[in-house]
């Protein structure tokens, strides 16, 4: 089925809700086509090169899109019932992003809690997410109003998108400019959270944040100083990974999309490293 087509059958799926919502066609390329009303636009964009469909909005005419989810579109061999289900997210994403439109005031978002440190290492409770969001922003506290944007866009704290687009470039800035005290305080914090952490934690520390050194050896003669030898050891394996391009990198460049206010259900690479390791 060609795009066009697609866009077409999502659009006839559409016309209930843009009609409802005040919604208009304004733009249609080869790739991507835009929504817009007076509650702001939202795009479907096309990547052929990674089969990814990405649905991205903004509230602010001639503002940044900003990516809400994504969905695999393989034009080769999509039918009619995958189009439909890929317009019923659709159509689930523009209502809860746009039904009410209500915008945050950002001076009423408080920080996530984080787990105390007595009850991780008793083992009661684990570290996650929201714990690494709060030790983050007392370690720089000049971040905590971009995490408090990342829950005011998201409704909760969404770790792979904060640090892929605001906190990897201070974390990876001081592995690879820091002093030695700023090495010591930050990884303190990363192995402390990462040994006494959830899975999930433990993939964004790993993965999203440590395999962004993609096996830079001056960055991993750092990470090595002051790493954990829990944590040293799958940091070492996710490197040896993302620094090629492979199936696993492509996972992680094109994550399972995300659905506001469902439970998400993440590409963890540590069980895929365990994968990876039963096959050789």
């Amino acid at each position: 089925m060609k795009l066009k087509e697609v866009f077409r059958l999502i659009d006839k799926n559409l016309t209930k809700t843009n009609e409802e919502l005040g919604f208009k066609k304004t733009a249609e390329e080869e790739s991507a086509v835009v929504y817009t009303s007076d509650k702001g636009s939202y795009r479907l964009n096309y990547d052929s090169e990674s089969s990814i469909l990405a649905f991205e909005c903004s509230y602010d005419e001639g503002g940044e899109y900003n990516t809400i989810s994504r969905s695999l579109l393989d034009t080769e061999s999509i039918d009619d019932r995958e189009v439909k289900s890929l317009s019923n997210d659709v159509v689930e994403d523009v209502e809860k992003l746009f039904k009410t439109n209500k915008k945050v005031n950002i001076e009423k978002v408080k920080m996530p809690k984080g787990v105390s440190r007595g009850k991780a290492k008793s083992g009661i409770l684990s570290y996650d997410v929201d714990s690494l969001a709060n030790r983050f922003g007392v370690l720089y506290p000049e971040y905590k109003e971009a995490i408090k944007e990342n829950i005011a866009e998201y409704g909760e704290f969404l770790p792979e998108t904060f640090f892929k687009e605001v906190g990897n470039e201070k974390i990876l800035g001081v592995i690879k400019n820091g002093s030695e005290a700023e090495w010591k305080k930050l990884f303190k914090a990363l192995n402390e959270v990462f040994e006494d952490g959830t899975n999930e934690v433990q993939d964004i520390i790993g993965v999203t944040i440590l395999g962004e050194m993609k096996g830079d050896p001056d960055m991993m003669a750092v990470a090595d100083k002051y790493m954990s030898e829990y944590m040293a050891g799958p940091v070492h394996e996710i490197n040896k990974l993302t620094k090629r391009n492979n199936r696993f990198t492509k996972k992680l460049e094109n994550p399972p999309a995300y659905k506001p206010k469902k439970k998400k259900k993440g590409f963890s690479l540590m069980n895929s490293l365990n994968d990876a390791q039963r096959m050789q």
